[in-house]
């Protein structure tokens, strides 16, 4: 009875060690990159203007030539899907309503915004003064990044031999900051036509016995070598 106690207790020892060598070793959980650890969270808006209804002028004012302008650059860099032109319905001022959203479909068409990238569509309104205004909307892409500041778990991560708990963050919070589109982090950006125009000019080029490389300037490239 007395060996076979020594042996159990030999054996129990044998497993805490190994069970406790064990847990020294960094499993999967510990193998998070910096993006996974401190993720940036992309998330739809939708951006609306409104332009109210003036039946008295048949002309878009100069102020809110301004604002749609300002309205239509941003949608250009920034937005996707249709810019959906929403005018009211229901009242009085229908026809002025239909008429200001034929003015401003042509004066966006006129600073850049592509006739296929415009929609319209109405909403109920009623007579009672609320429903004369036309309302512009389109979606865009925001970047959230994760909170910075985490210090928690530092001791054990200093044990696993690990990057601290706010390591890569700060990095990720101004790669958030800095990119021009958030939705290029959910899928990339179409591609634009091929221009047709270069593709002759290098091919008349070559025919003519021409340098059909870009030109380049020695100096700098001696001066980018030392």
């Amino acid at each position: 009875m007395h060996k076979n106690a020594v042996k159990l207790t030999i054996i129990a020892a044998a497993t805490a060690a190994a069970a406790g060598c064990s847990s020294i070793f960094n499993g999967p959980e510990q193998g998070l990159s910096v993006a996974q650890e401190h993720p940036i969270t992309v998330d739809s808006q939708v951006v609306t203007m409104t332009i109210d209804v003036d039946p008295s002028t048949t002309d878009i004012s100069a102020i809110d030539k301004a604002r749609l302008r300002a309205f239509a650059d941003a949608y250009l860099r920034n937005g996707h899907g249709p810019l959906s032109i929403t005018a009211p319905s229901g009242t009085s001022a229908d026809f002025d309503g239909q008429e200001a959203s034929a003015d401003i479909r042509g004066y966006l068409h006129e600073i850049g915004v592509p006739w296929s990238g415009m929609t319209g569509s109405t909403y109920r309104a009623g007579d009672d003064g609320r429903g004369r205004q036309l309302i512009m909307s389109y979606t865009h892409y925001i970047a959230s990044p994760s909170v910075c500041g985490d210090w928690s778990g530092t001791w054990e991560r200093d044990f696993r031999n690990m990057r601290s708990p706010n390591f890569g963050c700060a990095t990720m919070n101004n790669y958030a900051a800095m990119i021009a589109d958030p939705h290029d982090l959910v899928a990339p950006a179409d591609e634009t036509s091929a221009d047709a125009m270069a593709r002759v000019r290098v091919i008349d080029a070559y025919r003519n016995g021409e340098l059909t490389s870009s030109q380049t300037d020695e100096k700098i490239e001696s001066e980018v070598a030392q």
